[in-house]
């Protein structure tokens, strides 16, 4: 129960300094964010690594996961990759294939297939210049999230 009132206040401290925020620039940030953020499908071109852990929550179990991988990213909206998994001890390695959309603001979404037949999906966050980006799996029942950086 702490942990959960933690959360609580955290993101009630989280949106009150953003509110802060927003004032100490005049209240006109996201107008100015909007203005000098111009993503496109060719933001993201290349490989990028990457690593995450959580866990996949099935009514009160929790199965703890990691995984590690490289993504090949082509700059159309498509990629392709190849990671390996753990979860709860067991190793898994798997290859995929997906599809990606990037708005002008430089949010998104990924959708991936792996050789097994799995499908997951995540709303991605990526730096102007798509050096980097963050990701959350939108699946229910997983729990993570991770970053990516681009090394060509």
């Amino acid at each position: 129960m702490k942990r959960l009132q933690w959360y609580t206040m955290g993101s009630v401290l989280t949106a009150g300094l953003l509110g802060l925020a927003h004032e100490a620039l005049g209240g006109d940030f996201e107008a100015e964010h909007s203005r000098n953020t111009q993503c496109t499908l060719r933001t993201l071109k290349g490989t990028y690594v990457y690593a995450n852990d959580g866990y996949i929550v099935t009514g009160s179990e929790r199965v703890p996961f990691a995984q590690a991988g490289r993504d090949f990213i082509h700059g159309d909206g498509t990629l392709t990759g190849s990671a390996t998994v753990s979860t709860n001890g067991e190793i898994t390695r798997i290859t995929y294939t997906g599809t990606y959309t990037l708005k002008p603001d430089c949010s998104g979404t990924v959708t991936l297939t792996d050789n097994l037949g799995g499908t997951a999906h995540f709303d991605i966050f990526v730096t102007n210049n798509g050096e980097s980006t963050t990701f959350i799996q939108t699946d229910a029942g997983y729990v993570t999230s991770g970053f990516e950086i681009r090394r060509n």
